[in-house]
């Protein structure tokens, strides 16, 4: 998670959806497309926690989405500089939630 958030930051094109290109893109893309890499994320997730042996201690749904929100704290990153390191914010969100997600 932490690599991955860092992945982001080096390459905002990858989270800042409400760019006028990414708009323009998705507008172009049929229904049965968005429905499609939204569930193809999800089954990459599930895919991923079996491939790490992990065990979740929450269901599948609740587990993605709390760390697809943990993710998306990348939009919050310039204000969130202002006052403090960013980075340091979000590994210590990963360090407390990780336990009560796994195993």
């Amino acid at each position: 998670m932490k690599r991955l958030f860092r992945e982001y930051d080096s390459k905002p094109f990858l989270y800042n959806v409400n760019t006028p290109d990414f708009q323009s893109f998705v507008t172009k893309l049929p229904e049965e497309t968005i429905k499609k890499i939204k569930f193809d994320s999800f089954d990459f997730f599930r895919q991923v926690i079996h491939a790490a042996n992990l065990n979740l201690k929450m269901e599948e749904a609740q587990a993605y989405g709390i760390l697809s929100a943990l993710l998306s704290t990348i939009n919050a990153k310039e204000t969130l500089s202002v006052t403090c390191d960013y980075f340091a914010v979000f590994d210590f969100m990963v360090d407390s939630l990780v336990a009560d997600i796994f195993e």
